[in-house]
């Protein structure tokens, strides 16, 4: 309360507040602490995934137990928050955010903050965050790299910067291309103090660009975005990443197997040569004309045993020694890209 922006009555608000923090991995676990610390009345923390010894280096909510038990990241991270501020109300929701279910794990929040790991459900929390007129903090961290906006009701939203999702493996991910702690740190902090000033309702304060910080050459921006003038969600109000989706992924019967396809939006020929390379810290792969196979040695089913992925050029993956749909497309996500 001693800070001249925030004051008795901005802490006040804080305390009334409720956020939304969809993804409690790296990102999200540094949004989450920051917001419980800082006295949010209430947060709501949604992931479908679960804590793997592989997060530890850069996901500061979790420990090894919660890794050797495979618990669920919302509840871990809602377990922690409670230990941190018990005052904090907080709801554990281990699910997919989609658009099905976006209304009702929103339902009650003013703010939409990002941790999440894919552009795809990013691009939906943007639609539904414009649509309702909530505020939206994206934020995103991969390798030495970081980015953070907010898309308010009278700014540019995430669809004028990315009007079309990328194709499959163009993006790289943290599984991909690993991600340094202190990015993951200074970019969730960024975005925390971002939710904090609207909270407060000091808008005045937010930067109203895309921040971006490089720290392979020690460099922090931040971009003009201008309200792109055709933008399809901000401007037509085509909120189309809310509309009911097909189920991307089904059991191959007998085999043991889920198979993902990517978003009908990014349909195309996927680069199996550069995703081998990429892939190559993670497992034995192998190139066999339009398909690329191999085992991920970080990735194990629930036996213990190392999950295989096929991945064809357009885009269609199988996950072998998977029969889980959630952690067929989670790994979909993480080492191909949605």
């Amino acid at each position: 309360m001693l800070l001249a922006w925030l004051g008795e009555q901005g802490q006040r608000r804080l305390t009334q507040a409720h956020v939304l923090v969809v993804g409690c991995g790296a990102l999200g676990g540094v949004i989450i602490e920051w917001l419980a610390r800082a006295g949010v009345g209430e947060l709501t923390v949604v992931d479908r995934d679960v804590v793997q010894e592989s997060n530890l280096h850069r996901q500061t909510l979790f420990t090894a137990r919660d890794a050797h038990e495979r618990v669920p990241k919302a509840e871990a991270a809602a377990r922690r928050v409670r230990e941190i501020a018990p005052g904090v109300r907080v709801h554990a929701c281990v699910e997919h955010a989609a658009a099905e279910n976006c209304a009702q794990i929103a339902r009650g929040v003013g703010v939409i903050a990002d941790g999440l790991d894919n552009i795809e459900t990013r691009l939906m929390l943007n639609d539904y965050a414009v649509r309702e007129g909530i505020p939206y903090i994206y934020a995103a961290a991969v390798a030495m790299q970081g980015r953070c906006m907010a898309v308010l009701p009278d700014s540019a939203c995430l669809r004028c910067v990315f009007p079309v999702l990328p194709q499959p493996g163009v993006l790289e991910t943290c599984d991909t291309a690993g991600v340094a702690g202190p990015v993951v740190g200074i970019v969730g902090s960024f975005a925390a103090l971002q939710v904090m000033r609207v909270l407060a309702g000091r808008n005045d304060l937010l930067d109203r660009g895309l921040f971006s910080a490089d720290l392979d050459h020690n460099r922090f921006q931040s971009m003009r975005v201008a309200r792109e003038a055709h933008c399809d969600c901000c401007v037509a109000k085509n909120f189309s990443y809310l509309l009911p989706r097909a189920d991307r992924t089904a059991h191959l019967c007998g085999r043991g197997a889920v198979q993902v396809v990517p978003a009908a939006e990014t349909s195309g020929v996927l680069s199996l040569s550069t995703l081998a390379q990429r892939l190559a810290a993670h497992g034995t792969f192998e190139l066999h004309g339009d398909r690329l196979h191999g085992e991920l040695s970080a990735a194990l089913n629930t036996d213990g045993e190392a999950i295989q992925l096929t991945v064809f050029a357009d885009g269609r993956a199988i996950v072998g020694r998977c029969t889980d749909r959630d952690q067929a497309r989670s790994i979909y996500d993480r080492f191909v890209g949605s």
